[in-house]
């Protein structure tokens, strides 16, 4: 038995490793395919932290591959943390020569319970040591407590040191940007990152913090490499983003050209978008997810006359007869995927009513490039696998027409 690893050259080495440390899927620079079996929320619970601390301790070779390659991607969920790795990162950039390690950091995530001042300025710290990020996500979250219940605070904003360091380093590298809670960017801040972002592919704002400045109604974007924009609560587009008056100003702002977002191809968010931006980008849009309970959608899938997805987000369900010569996949994916019970009364009545309805509106529908229905049996759809009768009598159906009926994995009923 060999006391020590085999002598071969590093750069094989890396290569292996890198399918044992590397998570598939999570160094994408636009969102995944939401039919995809690689789903977005699952990508940051899949790291085998204990299998990468025992490589670390196997030899000095293997403990500075293994560390580049941990260090791609930093998940940050607590102040600790955020003090450490900015420490670490600080260290590495004085003593490592000309690879310190925030130099292979490619993806962050920060996802911190009502994060410190603190806390927010050793964030800074770690992005002035990463000049070749290109995802951020920021999944901050506020709360108050109040007396008798647990709510959550109006958008609180980014500072703006997390922004200039942002712009200060990775500028030019940055090409997925993410606030998905109720911490979000000023409007200033989030003018200048769409300004000096060239290469920006993916956008997701659940909210723009402040009120909309007169000075910025003038200012013309110009996002030409953006394929992706979700606005709102994703993935639930819960009725607060339907008044959000600071997301629909910015709908607004692109809606003057149609060579304001050259590439765009897939739109996620509350229903129903700004006629205006529908009318200038529509024809480009491949993809749409959205609430579907108003009457004006059957409008809107008109405005997208190349649309080949449409995920409408369960129960908020109103499709009605729809009409679309390109659509091939739909998808009903349910308002949030935390487990719930309920007594079957109450969701024979509330959730398969309403989903038999839902169906048969698809199925009466004119669509005849209708190639895949997906129903996502998570969280408040959980429980569909318990109808038996349901899932034959659709699987039947949709099966004589030749449409694929699957659910969560992709896997035909």
């Amino acid at each position: 038995m060999p006391s020590s690893p085999p002598n071969i050259p590093v750069e094989v080495w890396r290569h292996i490793f890198v399918q044992i440390v590397r998570i598939p899927g999570l160094l994408l620079t636009d969102r995944t395919d939401p039919f995809s079996p690689i789903r977005e929320a699952d990508l940051l619970c899949e790291r085998d932290l204990r299998t990468q601390a025992a490589m670390l301790l196997v030899c000095k070779g293997w403990h500075g591959v293994i560390s580049e390659l941990i260090h791609e991607h930093v998940h940050l969920t607590s102040v600790w943390q955020v003090d450490v790795i900015a420490s670490r990162f600080e260290r590495s950039r004085l003593h490592d020569g000309r690879r310190p390690l925030g130099t292979h950091t490619r993806r962050i995530d920060v996802s911190i319970h009502n994060p410190t001042s603190k806390a927010m300025i050793n964030l800074a710290r770690i992005l002035r040591c990463t000049p070749n990020l290109e995802i951020f996500t920021n999944s901050n979250s506020y709360t108050t407590l109040s007396v008798g219940s647990h709510y959550i605070s109006p958008p609180f904003r980014t500072p703006s040191d997390v922004i200039q360091a942002l712009l200060s380093t990775s500028a030019s590298t940055l090409h997925r940007l993410e606030w998905t809670c109720n911490e979000c960017p000023s409007w200033d801040d989030l003018m200048l990152l769409l300004h000096s972002l060239h290469g920006l592919r993916s956008l997701t704002l659940a909210n723009i913090h402040g009120s909309y400045p007169e000075r910025i109604k003038k200012e013309h974007l110009m996002l030409p490499n953006l394929r992706t924009l979700i606005l709102g609560d994703s993935p639930s587009f819960s009725h607060a983003s339907l008044g959000n008056v600071p997301l629909n100003a910015l709908l607004t702002m692109l809606s003057d050209s149609s060579d304001q977002l050259p590439s765009l191809q897939r739109l996620e968010g509350f229903s129903p978008f700004s006629p205006a931006f529908l009318s200038t980008h529509g024809y480009k849009i491949r993809m749409i997810r959205t609430v579907a309970y108003t009457p004006l959608l059957p409008d809107i899938i008109a405005e997208c006359p190349n649309l080949e997805t449409f995920i409408t987000i369960f129960p908020h369900q109103f499709l009605e007869r729809l009409t679309h010569s390109s659509l091939k996949r739909i998808g009903i994916f349910p308002i949030s995927e935390d487990v719930v019970g309920v007594p079957a009364q109450i969701f024979s009545a509330y959730i398969m009513k309403p989903l038999e309805d839902l169906m048969c509106q698809i199925e009466q529908s004119d669509l005849p490039n209708l190639t895949h229905v997906r129903l996502r049996n998570v969280g408040t759809l959980g429980g569909v696998i318990d109808y038996p009768v349901f899932i034959r009598k659709w699987r039947d159906r949709w099966n004589s027409r030749g449409v694929r009926f699957d659910g969560r994995d992709g896997h035909p009923f």
